[in-house]
């Protein structure tokens, strides 16, 4: 039986052959962006297709040189009202069977508008209502709890990004290769940094177990992680989490930190003295929180050897993935238990 932390040492495997298919796996995209000029990314999403895309977003801009926006399908539908014709909206749903991505995406093919799907195969509902679709390369993943998916999705749409900043002269061959060589290096990373996460879990769950909540925070690409990781906390191990960007983190609950609140600040480099600068706080005023990342505080944290500029997001993710897991399979819950949706599907359902 598949277990939950296989699905976690399973990404790099599934980040390998994303860059080996990326040829196969863009074609339609490139195809349907040739021969018309878009000035915007839109990406359109829930859950992880969300926090993926917030992740992804800030590399896209920069290597497309196109404006790039994220939101969630109902703040889409509802809470935008100006439509650029001339941008490429991209849904995105592992599955291909979220009830609202998929209305969303309906409605604007159907009213002209050039839409993508990124999904898990062509054959889910998603990709075949889609104009364009790109495989997200992550196969069948046998927990609702997507560990694969995540980083699956901020792979391929970092690859997007990619793929038409070279489609339109953005950027030259020799960068775009630049590019793919670093990319490469994240599957293996991805690797150690899980099996470091693993060892390190052996001493700071126990901070964690005894706080509530357990807040995340990061600047950059970090601060898109940093909301993957609540999500997963809350869902998996069922422990209330938050994610902030790092100086919303500081700037916003600063007067409401606690010793019951473990700070966990997820650190690439990126504002990397104000993310120190939290954590020294919270670990000598209220006695908690951790680094994890490129530099830390002190021995209690994770550190780590990033490989990469650009893709520190796939190399940490499993930071959050393996504190998900541990404090899932230390506490108690049974993850191998059917997940069973009936009763709340009686009040709401959220995919087909």
């Amino acid at each position: 039986m598949v277990s939950f932390l296989d699905c976690i040492e399973r990404v790099p495997e599934v980040l390998e052959g994303i860059l080996k298919e990326r040829e196969n796996y863009f074609s339609d995209l490139r195809r349907a962006v040739a021969d018309r000029r878009i000035d915007e990314i839109i990406f359109i999403g829930s859950g992880t297709s969300n926090t993926s895309a917030v992740t992804s977003r800030p590399f896209v801009e920069k290597v497309s040189v196109l404006r790039t926006t994220v939101v969630t399908a109902n703040e889409f539908m509802f809470q935008t009202f100006v439509r650029n014709p001339n941008a490429l909206y991209v849904f995105t749903s592992q599955t291909g069977t979220s009830s609202f991505v998929r209305k969303a995406q309906k409605q604007f093919r159907d009213n002209g508008f050039l839409t993508a799907a990124i999904s898990e195969s062509a054959d889910t509902p998603l990709a075949k209502e889609s104009g364009i679709f790109i495989n997200m390369g992550c196969g069948y993943e046998e927990y609702p709890m997507r560990t694969i998916g995540y980083c699956a999705s901020v792979f391929t749409q970092m690859l997007l990004g990619l793929e038409i900043g070279k489609l339109y002269g953005n950027l030259e061959e020799e960068v775009f290769n630049a590019y793919l060589e670093e990319a490469s290096l994240a599957a293996g990373s991805n690797r150690e940094v899980c099996s470091a996460a693993l060892k390190w879990m052996d001493t700071a769950r126990r901070r964690m177990f005894q706080s509530l909540p357990i807040v995340f925070a990061g600047a950059g690409s970090m601060y898109g992680l940093a909301l993957e990781g609540a999500m997963k906390v809350w869902e998996t191990p069922q422990i209330a989490s938050v994610g902030y960007e790092l100086e919303e983190g500081m700037h916003g609950p600063n007067y409401g930190y606690n010793y019951n609140h473990c700070v966990i600040v997820l650190n690439d480099g990126t504002e990397e003295q104000k993310g120190l600068s939290l954590a020294r706080w919270m670990k000598e005023v209220k006695g908690n929180g951790f680094v994890a990342g490129r530099n830390v505080v002190d021995d209690s944290d994770l550190k780590v050897e990033l490989k990469t500029e650009n893709f520190t997001a796939l190399e940490l993710a499993p930071v959050v993935q393996i504190i998900a897991y541990r404090l899932a399979y230390d506490g108690g819950r049974d993850l191998f238990a059917p997940h069973d949706n009936s009763v709340m599907e009686s009040y709401f359902k959220t995919h087909d």
